[in-house]
């Protein structure tokens, strides 16, 4: 027997588990825009007038982001997409996603701006891997210090108000449960910032799609045959992060409605930490500029450890 789509009556094609509806082709497409426009007004990420810089890797999710804005945006045409690309220089997984990337922006009719490690940082990710000289330092320890220097330095020479990342509802949950679990709780108001929390010194960052799980974007992208490289990263192994992505998806395969639970939770720890806490002293750091709680950047730490080697 067909299953019927729960908005419209014509035949289902997919099971949106946590809200418990049966969506055909269209509704699912309908209703994921609509729950991003959601999430972007009740969170305030854009104005009209902005430029949008959108974080993208070739990946789905980030796919699904850059198609999303871009449909949402044609109601606002004062406001400008401009696509990126931060190519770490990973041999075999990034070459493939940066293709991908430059069809789908193709496709819409955006040029794709790039930047790499190895022009920006002088190394490519895979040098600096090979020749650390703790085993126990991850590539990930390495690669999101630097990439969200890029990113943030990337977003200014483009000149944009806002940055648009393609974290999705897992990732979030996951970062949540991760803070929590390693005791350190007061980063949750650290990632969980609104855009008019910013800290001085960077650009805004918005997560358009952060309620919108996984296996949703694996949908969307797949029934609108968006371009898209289904790869993991080849030093993901290395993350803490894997362990507790296992443990939330068998809870939400459990328990439908897990991940959008951590997901409020977070948000209402941040909100009272934000309120409570006493600021950070924050100056500038004395190589680069950018602000630090300490006299020298994480970013510049790391650029100097490689230089002595």
């Amino acid at each position: 027997m067909t299953t019927s789509c729960s908005k419209c009556g014509e035949p289902a094609v997919y099971l949106r588990r946590y809200t418990g509806e049966t969506l055909c082709t269209s509704c699912l497409i309908t209703s994921t825009v609509q729950r991003v426009r959601r999430t972007i007004n009740k969170r305030k990420m854009f104005t009209e007038t902005d430029r949008i810089a959108v974080a993208i890797s070739g990946g789905k999710d980030s796919a699904v982001l850059l198609d999303i804005l871009y449909r949402i945006e044609q109601d606002f045409p004062r406001t400008e997409l401009i696509p990126f690309l931060i190519d770490e220089g990973i041999h075999g997984y990034r070459d493939e996603s940066l293709q991908a990337a430059k069809a789908l922006t193709a496709s819409l009719g955006l040029d794709l701006h790039v930047t790499s490690f190895s022009d920006k940082f002088g190394q490519s990710l895979d040098s600096i891997v090979e020749g650390r000289q703790d085993p126990r330092v991850t590539a990930c320890s390495y690669c999101g210090v630097l990439r969200r220097k890029a990113i943030n330095d990337a977003a200014r020479e483009l000149e944009a108000d806002v940055v648009a990342t393609g974290h999705n509802l897992d990732d979030e949950a996951q970062t949540v449960l991760m803070n929590i679990m390693r005791g350190d709780v007061q980063r949750i108001a650290r990632t969980n910032r609104l855009r008019e929390l910013t800290i001085e010194g960077f650009i805004p960052r918005v997560k358009p799609i952060m309620e919108i799980s996984e296996r949703d974007t694996v949908a969307y992208a797949y029934f609108q045959k968006l371009p898209f490289v289904d790869m993991p990263c080849p030093y993901a192994t290395e993350a803490y992060r894997n362990d507790i992505r296992e443990f939330l998806g068998r809870m939400e395969h459990k328990r439908p409605g897990t991940l959008l639970a951590v997901l409020h939770s977070g948000d209402a720890i941040a909100e009272s930490l934000i309120h409570d806490q006493v600021p950070q002293k924050r100056g500038v750091c004395e190589r680069c500029g950018d602000p630090t709680t300490g006299r020298i950047c994480k970013t510049c730490q790391i650029l100097e450890e490689l230089q002595n080697r």
